[in-house]
C-alpha cells in the first residue's frame, strides 16, 4: 500500500489543501490514501513533490513494523 497519508500527515497538510494543489478532489485523494485506487506515476510524482519527499518514500514500508505485522 502507498504511504501517501503518512507523508501528508508528516508535513501537516490537510487532504483538502493537498487535493487543491494536485487539482483532484478530496474524495479521490482519500480513496488513494485508503488504497481504493492506484494513481498514475505522473500523479505520484506530483504528490511526492508537493509533500517534499521522494517517489520511493511513498512506496517504502514502515521500517518500525516487522514484516507480516
Amino acid at each position: 500500500m502507498l504511504r501517501i497519508k503518512e507523508a501528508r500527515e508528516k508535513t501537516g497538510i490537510t487532504q483538502k489543501e493537498l487535493s487543491v494543489k494536485l487539482n483532484i478532489t478530496r474524495e479521490y485523494l482519500s480513496a488513494l490514501e485508503n488504497g481504493h485506487y492506484n494513481p498514475s506515476i505522473a500523479l505520484l510524482k506530483k504528490i511526492a513533490q508537493e509533500l517534499n519527499t521522494s517517489l520511493t518514500a511513498l512506496f517504502i514500508e514502515n521500517q518500525d513494523k516487522p514484516r507480516g505485522a
